[in-house]
Order: structure tokens, then sequence, then C-alpha cells
């Protein structure tokens, strides 16, 4: 297995089969359905493409940002490597028909907001040089199309906004392999109680105290467009908080994350950065 991926297993405690599956929760989006869906066979594509990336060259959003640049809505100057995944992650579903888009985008569990980013890229790709102000009004029309007809009744412009869509979906897969990959967690023994984690550990002679629970205000969330086999739990968001001392004691939190598995990764990123000196409380 690749370096990248191996790293990304040893960092999630997961074994190689389960990757997809953490990667996914890490996100905040659903597993794809089982094999042999599509969709988890183009997600498996787009994790082999950025498992090539050299590890500590990239920083975790480069992809994506790959994704605005090419579609004209962002103007920043981005790695050849993240622009080379990002050229592979477009091929996947560059020559897919109707069907086999909607297909991609039901089992990735596309939502309104997707489409609307994947109409406007498209609009904006298309009217680079003079821009149209009625893009918004024509991303939404788009859009409801989209979402109110069968594939064999889309247009290009529907097919297009669905697969700039993809593009971005994918991206943002590789971006969180990207992450783990290159994170330095401190593994936690945790405990659970009340659907509420616990852990702890001593930096510097004194007992860190770790909590994992549920975020006071999460946001809201949009649900998918199409059905999905399985949506997000409640859209349920978390929260991380370390507390230090037996007395006046300090502590930082920090959210939302779309999962609990979310939220336990970056409180045990936190701690490697709070025992290496490079944060405090």
């Amino acid at each position: 297995m690749d370096d990248r991926l191996s790293r990304a297993c040893v960092n999630l405690r997961v074994v190689p089969v389960n990757l997809l599956d953490a990667l996914c929760s890490l996100s905040g989006r659903p597993s794809p359905p089982s094999k042999p869906h599509p969709a988890r066979r183009v997600y498996g594509q787009v994790l082999q493409a950025a498992a090539s990336l050299p590890l500590g060259a990239l920083q975790p959003g480069d992809v994506s940002a790959v994704t605005e640049v090419r579609a004209g809505l962002l103007n920043a100057h981005v790695p050849p490597p993240s622009d080379a995944a990002a050229r592979c992650i477009q091929h996947t579903v560059d020559d897919l028909g109707p069907a086999d888009l909607w297909t991609l985008a039901h089992g990735t569990a596309m939502t309104r907001d997707d489409l609307a980013w994947g109409a406007t890229a498209s609009l904006a790709r298309e009217r680079l040089e003079q821009p149209d102000s009625l893009d918004d009004i024509a991303a939404q029309a788009i859009v409801d199309e989209i979402a109110e007809r069968t594939p064999c009744r889309w247009g290009r412009h529907h097919s297009d906004a669905v697969r700039a869509a993809l593009y971005r979906t994918l991206a943002g897969l590789a971006d969180v392999l990207l992450e783990v990959s290159d994170s330095s967690p401190t593994p936690l023994a945790w405990s659970t109680h009340d659907n509420v984690r616990r852990a702890s550990t001593v930096i510097g002679g004194v007992v860190h105290d770790v909590l994992v629970q549920k975020a006071e205000n999460p946001p809201s969330s949009a649900p998918p467009v199409w059905h999905h086999p399985s949506p997000p739990a409640a859209h349920t968001a978390w929260q991380w908080r370390i507390t230090n001392g037996p007395t006046g004691r300090a502590s930082h939190g920090c959210g939302p994350f779309p999962s609990a598995f979310a939220a336990r990764h970056a409180a045990e990123c936190a701690i490697t950065a709070l025992a290496a000196g490079r944060c405090s409380l």
C-alpha cells in the first residue's frame, strides 16, 4: 500500500479496508454504498491519485483550491503536484454521461449546495471573459432542473454542473487524505459515557483531560438531493475541549466537527501540538 495510505491507516488506527469509510466520517459525508457501487470505485481511484503526492509538500485544501482556480472562481497560485492530482480526479468523471453522473452524485450524497457550486463553476468557466450578473439566478435554475428531471432529460448545462460538483467533492476527499497522512495524532485511551468521549494524558508533569461531546450550536447541514442509503446520523456536530491542572484550570476547545471520530482525531492532533510546545491552552 502507498505510503500516504499506510500513514493514514496508522494515524486513524483503522485497517486498510476501513480507510475510505473513516475518511468519509472525517469529511462529514456518508460512506458510498458498498462494492461494487461506482462511487466507491471512483473514491478509491481518487485516494490512489492523492496517495502519490509527496509527503509534506502540500497543505490541506490545495487540491480543492485547484478546482476553484480551474473553474475561474479563484485567482491563486497552486503547487504543480496538486494541479496534477486535480487533473487525475477530473479524468475519472470527464467522459461520463448523465446516467453515470447521476449514479455518482447520488452515491456521494450530493446536496443542493454542491450542485449550486457546480452550476456556478460551469457558468463561470463558460463566461470567463464576460461574466453575467444573472449567473447566480441561472445557477439556481440549473439546480432546480437537475433535482426535478431524470438524467435522460438533462442537457449539457446540467451535466456540466454535476461534473463540476463532483470535481469539488472528490478533491475534498483527496484533501482529507493529505491532512490525515501528514498529521501526528497522539493515541489516547478513550472511554465513552452518555455519548461523551473522555481521555487524559500527562504533558510536562501536568494531567490534561480531553473531552469530546456534541457541539452546543451545531451548524445546519443540507440533506442530499437524492435519497442516500446511509445519510449522516441526525447531522450531529461535535467539539473537543482540553483542560489542565487540578484547580483554576486553563482550557481550550475547538469545533464543530462533522463526527465524533473527526473531533477525536483533531483532539489527538492538538495534544501532539501541546506536547511539542507549538501551542498552549
